[in-house]
């Protein structure tokens, strides 16, 4: 019975509420809220990573007085299949584009602060294209901070793109800090994969590899951790790199010296700068000639001792040099009485190595070439070349041998055939900050790299070099760059 008279009225309930939702229809007052109806986005844009991009979106509200400017929150979400990323949270988008090369669609949201509503707008289609695929990377200063330029030279496009503070641009997570110091490139940069190596060096990050594709980076990229059982420190970091090939590396540290040698399975370990009949190692000067890695003899330099070495990949040590007699015209490998100056390999008459050297007790300076099997091929003074004692930076020309060397903002061609060396670019107050050629830039290979600065903007310069010492002969210019340390280039 208590069952029957519960059933009854919860049908009696029901009842009255139907009846009571029946009589009252048409009894309420219904408000419109404030609607969005967002126009001004295009279905689809295309952008380079680091590019800058303005997207202005028009709201439409319906009831807004706009006496609130403060009304509205919005949200910008870039998403893929894999990742979504907050791009940003302003009415407009106005950035520089920091996502990795990929298809996004992207979505904005606007929440009305008043009501509580969030209103989306259609999503529309975002195709971020790779704007470091290939081109000159520049490490120098930038407002007392280390930075990473890039000269972007993509495929298909007519003119080079500068991008300033490129990892920055490209969204890395590496952060340069303290002073900047180099920047390499060579083929395959690990023993244990055929990974493109792309590597920067500044004072207190180190030197750290980052990928070669997005400028990605974690910790264990850096150096550190490309050694046999932990020999370098957390943030180690080089002076400069050497590469004879793509799967070999020879690297320098303050006077240390070591090698990293991919067929063999060597990763970087104890300094090298040691002689097989010695047991310390030496203080080695700040030069190396690689003379062709593995398939030649590198040489070294004992800055104490003031003698050359030659270096053997295989046994990770050095030896000395071949016994020859000192003249005016051969030089006393194992007692030279001379500082180094400066020492390269060059593609000049396949493949000879160049050392200009000071005599510590006459001031005078000399010029030593010497070939893969180390002959000296010439030795002589250096002659009629102004301000050679004042140089800073030195190169020498794969086609003619030239030497080049720059003082202050002036560049000299110096000509070991006829002993005398030609003023070729005078930039007044400006200072030349870099010299180089560089081996691995393709068709750039040939061409004297000059950088300069002005005291606020960096400049970097592509030459051409005329035979019979001819006037240097400009092919490009990129301007707005940082303070020029080093310069490489990222090929493909």
């Amino acid at each position: 019975m208590f069952k029957k008279i519960k059933i009854q009225f919860a049908i009696i309930v029901l009842i009255t509420l139907a009846y009571s939702c029946v009589s009252d229809e048409g009894n309420y007052n219904y408000t419109d809220i404030n609607t969005i109806n967002v126009t001004g986005l295009e279905e689809n844009y295309t952008v380079y990573t680091g590019e800058h991009l303005k997207l202005t979106p028009h709201l439409n509200p319906t009831k807004d007085d706009g006496s609130n400017p403060d009304r509205y929150s919005f949200e910008w979400f870039a998403v893929t299949t894999v990742a979504k990323n907050k791009i940003a949270t302003t009415k407009d988008f106005d950035d520089l584009i920091k996502l990795p090369p990929a298809k996004y669609s992207v979505y904005y949201f606007v929440k009305d602060l008043v009501t509580g509503v969030t209103w989306q707008a259609k999503p529309f289609t975002l195709n971020v294209i790779t704007s470091i695929y290939e081109g000159w990377l520049i490490i120098g200063e930038a407002d007392g901070k280390p930075r990473l330029d890039m000269v972007s030279i993509i495929p298909g496009v007519a003119t080079p793109r500068v991008i300033n503070d490129v990892l920055d641009a490209s969204g890395s997570a590496l952060k340069l800090g303290g002073k900047a110091v180099d920047v390499e490139c060579f083929g395959t940069a690990l023993s244990t994969s055929t990974a493109y190596g792309i590597y920067i060096t500044s004072t207190e990050t180190g030197t750290a590899r980052i990928d070669p594709d997005s400028f990605g980076w974690v910790q264990s990229q850096n150096m550190a951790y490309e050694t046999i059982g932990g020999s370098f420190e957390t943030n180690f970091g080089v002076d400069f790199m050497k590469s004879a090939s793509p799967g070999e590396n020879i690297i320098y540290s303050k006077g240390n010296i070591y090698s990293y040698y991919r067929a063999g399975q060597v990763k970087y370990g104890l300094p090298q700068n040691i002689l097989d009949t010695e047991t310390k190692t030496f203080f080695a000067a700040p030069f190396i000639a690689e003379n062709q890695g593995v398939n030649g003899t590198p040489v070294f330099f004992d800055k104490d001792l003031r003698r050359f070495v030659r270096y053997n990949l295989y046994k990770g040590n050095c030896s000395a040099m071949p016994p020859v007699t000192g003249s005016e015209t051969v030089l006393d490998w194992n007692n030279t009485n001379c500082d180094l100056v400066f020492m390269t390999t060059s593609a000049y008459n396949s493949l000879e190595n160049f050392a200009v050297l000071k005599n510590i007790s006459t001031g005078k300076y000399y010029l030593l070439r010497f070939n893969k099997a180390l002959t000296q091929t010439y030795y002589k003074e250096i002659l009629n070349a102004p301000d050679i004692d004042k140089a800073t930076k030195f190169a020498v020309s794969p086609d003619a041998g030239y030497l080049f060397y720059s003082v202050g903002g002036k560049l000299y061609e110096y000509d070991n055939g006829i002993q005398s060396a030609k003023l070729m670019i005078d930039r007044g107050s400006e200072e030349i900050t870099y010299l180089d050629f560089n081996a691995r830039s393709k068709t750039f290979a040939k061409k004297l790299i000059v950088g300069s600065y002005n005291g606020t903007l960096g400049k970097l310069e592509l030459y051409t070099v005329p035979p019979v010492n001819g006037d240097l002969v400009l092919d490009n210019t990129y301007s707005g760059l940082c303070k020029i340390v080093d310069v490489t280039y990222r090929a493909r």
